[in-house]
């Protein structure tokens, strides 16, 4: 009890101290709760993401092909309905019907009376409520069960012998103002047997499935169960489109035991051997389509890592408050030692205060986090259909934050506190300036472990299952080494920069002598809590413009491509050569295919990524213009082999150029084949030997663009072989795409549009008079349009994610400003001997102002160290951890964000340092000379 008291007293002395270390600790505990019941609202909305596309299917089954006219082949229904890792295989069939609903009020009526033409509150062709389509996509199926959560009404039956039965997806029910048991009316693409030009079909139910909007914008070829905005049994679709039913897609349920990655890596090459080669899609295959749900399935490892910053930041704040306590009362502790208290008592007297720090914090940050998340929740209602509200798991990890930040910050306070003796209360304190000889000791130790990180990530690669930890143990000991090597950095700043500050501030070097060295342990601590989320920011933007320099394309690259629908004989291609703005000799046709590997040579089945994949992207093309000469379409670093090596081998046929890191990943060399699957041509095999091997940063990108993966939206790598080879592989009659360069600075590319256009009709009028001018496209893509469009995306999305680090230097400042105001406290009367002996108040203000700018570069300085390396260091482990690893880019150094943080950082340093700097100014010389701790 008395432990309490003296607690509440000690606490009572110094409220300012207190008020700033609550308030900061809040700060942290709201950062928690803001993020992580954020993302616990956006998990519960969007909990069926990981099967979106999907449904209640693991897997589903589609034509390799995106073409119009390609269906599953019914052979395979059999064979995977006889597999015993099989519990349901179920097709379906896509069309898109005209549709008409009413647009004032809905009509309950029967069939009969809408069949008798009253139409009079129905919208005409082309019009919708809502200005919507006025079209649905229907999928036509005879599944017993649901495929998703039915939120209305009921799954069709198929027993009832009701042919108008339609199921509606909630979203398109909503837009049309359609409920269970509304009619609307079909009108089928040719009159029926009987004259019916239009079928009516009632609504039975209403299934949950998020719509994926854009899909078809973006290129997304995938047709998926999520895809349908209606159900409909098949009999009812072939009564509306007048022909037998066709499979466009199958859904496949497995059995709960079944290991569906082994089942599709083993049915794989058998649905590629059909006549219309068949693919599986997954969940995680469906990335582009899927970016919320990849966001969903993160959330939690987010509001964790989140939590791990704010406990950190709550750490230090907690710790510099304690600290300083300490170091105020030693002569306080002493003496309680020697009166009444033991060490135990002591120890347990700075815990206490720091617990009773943290639930102060705790409760007034759990108060204005749920404030927020009310205006939160009234502002996004619409986004965040479940609501949002504070739960028991943000509200954990709020106390994780909070009481685990005071449990780890009161470690070293309170050993100090502990080891105080009595007689501590009669000598003068000493200042806590390390000898040079330990500074240099600790140099070396900090370097050595700074050393680790690196040597861990790019040298002494671990296993693959102890990667996890060995990326712990390098950071760990990195963080370490920096704090280690942080007071060799305070003496660095103090003797270099000290004097530039002085003269550029106008006030006396001997004032700012020794200032942040004469107590290094304190400027170690606010240098290190600013350092924190400062080396955080730079981190993530190092981390993410090195990541990203892998995707972004090359100058090996020519300045555009153009597409070509339905495609150009080579022969015509001189044509286009000719056209304004491109050279003509620097222009060149490809064709294109992706098919897949024989064998799956990257592990793909054992762990997917963006260059472990089981297909490749085959280009053909000339050889000899591509690589050759003295100016070749593609200015590539060659890794092995020649160019001319490579261009003679390739000229003989059969031959190819790879990329670098699909030799890494495959462990092949020179001379090696790669046998590839035709997608066109079943059970033909393609076999290719590797003559050279090229860097290619950014080609993931540049196919991705420009249509160059025109089957899946991953490929293992960009492969080039010579135009025939590839031509006769993979039945490629016609030039899909055309590279080319610019004459003379940016075209017309409009008018070279219009122009191929024009080109590819003639062709099309002389070698087939069916083909519908709609159906005839030339669409030009600039490399630089590709580089915009990417670079612009990842800054915003690696700003979205730096806010984190900046709000967390913003708390820690808070912390910084305690230590700012303990420090200025302890030398009260020093300050009062300066401005007795004739020093002003305006140069005392300056000199504190400049003491927060140096603690500023002292945390620069760590933060510049720390982050460059971390973000580098986390590269080279991705590659192995990420799914977007395997490129083993170059560090890149984004020099604007970096310079604006360390900027930014200097600002808040003068900002923290303004407070006690005017409090002191404005301190009579009398007050400041007075022996006294009185509370600020």
């Amino acid at each position: 009890m008395k432990v309490l008291r003296v607690t509440l007293a000690l606490l009572r002395e110094r409220l300012t101290r207190v008020a700033l270390t609550t308030i900061a600790i809040a700060a942290a505990v709201c950062m928690v709760i803001w993020i992580s019941s954020s993302y616990d609202a956006l998990h519960r909305t969007y909990d069926d993401y990981a099967n979106l596309a999907l449904g209640r299917y693991e897997l589903a089954i589609a034509p390799i092909s995106a073409d119009e006219d390609d269906f599953v082949t019914p052979a395979v229904l059999m064979p995977l309905r006889q597999d015993a890792a099989v519990m349901a295989v179920e097709p379906m069939w896509a069309n898109r019907f005209g549709i008409r609903t009413t647009s004032d009020e809905l009509v309950h009526a029967d069939p009969t009376a809408q069949r008798s033409g009253d139409k009079r509150h129905l919208d005409g062709p082309g019009t919708g409520p809502q200005g919507v389509l006025p079209s649905l996509l229907f999928l036509a199926t005879d599944a017993q069960e649901t495929p998703f959560d039915i939120t209305a009404g009921s799954w069709l039956d198929f027993d009832s012998g009701d042919a108008m039965q339609v199921v509606l997806r909630d979203d398109v029910a909503e837009r049309r103002g359609l409920a269970v048991d509304d009619i609307f009316i079909v009108e089928l693409p040719r009159p029926g047997a009987d004259g019916e030009s239009e079928q009516a079909l009632r609504v039975v139910g209403i299934f949950d499935a998020p719509a994926l909007p854009g899909a078809e914008g973006a290129g997304i070829p995938m047709l998926t169960p999520s895809t349908a905005e209606a159900f409909i049994p098949i009999s009812t679709a072939e009564r509306i489109a007048s022909r037998p039913h066709r499979i466009s897609l199958v859904g496949v349920a497995m059995n709960p035991e079944a290991d569906v990655t082994q089942f599709r890596f083993g049915w794989a090459p058998r649905l590629s051997s059909y006549a219309t080669p068949l693919q599986f899609q997954e969940a995680f295959e469906i990335e582009e389509a899927l970016d919320q749900a990849a966001a969903a399935e993160n959330v939690r490892l987010q509001s964790y890592a989140a939590t791990a910053v704010a406990m950190l930041v709550a750490v230090l704040v907690i710790y510099c408050a304690l600290s300083m306590g300490v170091t105020e009362r030693i002569r306080q502790y002493a003496v309680l030692r020697a009166v009444v208290f033991t060490r135990t008592q002591i120890g347990l007297l700075v815990l206490m205060e720091g617990i009773a720090l943290a639930l102060l914090g705790l409760i007034f940050g759990v108060a204005v986090g749920w404030s927020l998340l009310q205006i939160v929740e009234a502002w996004f209602n619409q986004l965040l259909h479940h609501g949002i509200g504070l739960g028991s798991h943000s509200l954990l990890l709020a106390i994780v934050a909070a009481i685990g930040g005071v449990s780890l910050a009161a470690i070293v306070p309170v050993y100090r506190a502990t080891q105080v003796k009595p007689i501590d209360a009669m000598t003068p304190r000493r200042l806590d300036t390390p000898e040079a000889s330990m500074r240099r000791t600790w140099v070396v130790v900090g370097l050595l472990l700074v050393a680790l990180n690196p040597l861990l990530s790019f040298v002494i690669t671990p296993q693959e299952e102890h990667l996890g930890w060995a990326t712990a143990v390098g950071l760990v000991s990195m963080a370490i080494g920096f704090i280690l090597i942080a007071p060799a950095i305070v003496v660095f700043v103090d003797r270099w920069f000290s004097p530039i500050l002085a003269h550029l501030f106008r006030i006396d070097a001997k004032l700012l002598a020794c200032q942040i060295t004469s107590n290094i342990w304190r400027t170690v601590g606010a240098s290190v809590s600013m350092a924190f989320g400062l080396s955080l920011f730079i981190g993530i933007q190092v981390w993410g413009a090195t990541m990203l320099a892998a995707f972004i394309p090359g100058d090996w690259t020519p300045d555009a491509i153009v597409m070509l629908k339905p495609g150009l004989p080579p022969d015509r291609v001189d044509e286009f050569a000719e056209l304004p703005g491109i050279d003509a000799t620097q222009c060149m046709p490809l064709v294109v295919e992706q098919p897949r590997l024989v064998d799956d040579l990257t592990n793909s089945a054992e762990r997917a990524s963006v260059t472990r994949q089981d297909n490749v992207v085959i280009v053909g093309l000339d050889p000899g213009g591509a690589f050759a000469g003295v100016s070749p379409l593609l200015r590539l670093e060659w890794v092995a082999g020649s160019p001319a090596t490579a261009v003679a081998r390739m000229r003989q046929g059969h031959a190819c150029v790879v990329p670098d890191h699909f030799l890494a990943e495959t462990g092949l060399k020179l001379g090696d084949t790669i046998a590839l699957d035709p997608p066109r041509n079943a059970g033909h095999r393609a076999v290719y030997e590797i003559a050279g091997a090229v860097k290619l940063p950014g080609w993931h990108w540049q196919t991705k663009m420009t249509g160059l993966r025109p089957r899946t939206h991953r490929a293992a790598a960009l492969i080039f072989a010579d135009y025939d080879s590839v031509s006769q592989d993979f039945d490629l009659k016609m030039a899909s795409h055309i590279w080319f360069t610019y004459a003379n600075g940016l075209p017309d590319l409009k008018q070279i549009e219009e122009s191929t256009v024009s080109i590819l009709t003639s062709t099309v009028g002389e070698n087939d008079r069916d083909v519908d001018d709609q159906a005839i496209s030339a669409r030009v893509v600039t490399v630089q349009g590709i580089r915009e469009q990417l670079e612009g995306g990842a800054r915003r999305w690696l700003w979205v994610i730096s806010y984190v680090p900046l709000i967390a230097l913003l708390i820690a400042c808070l912390g910084v400003v305690n230590v700012m105001l303990a420090s200025v406290r302890a030398r009260r009367w020093e300050f009062g001997v300066m401005r007795a002996m004739g020093i002003t108040a305006g140069d005392l203000t300056k000199a504190i102002i400049v003491e927060g700018v140096l603690i500023a570069l002292v945390a620069s300085f760590l933060s510049l160290g720390f982050g460059i390396l971390s973000g580098w260091c986390g590269c080279g482990m991705a590659q192995y951890l990420s799914f977007f690893g395997g490129l083993h880019p170059p560090l890149v150094i984004p020099w604007a964000p970096v310079i604006a943080a360390l900027a930014f950082a200097l600002l808040l340093g003068i900002a923290i340092a303004m407070w006690p700097a005017i409090s002191i100014g404005r301190t009579r010389p009398m007050e400041l000379l007075q022996v006294g701790s009185d509370a600020m």
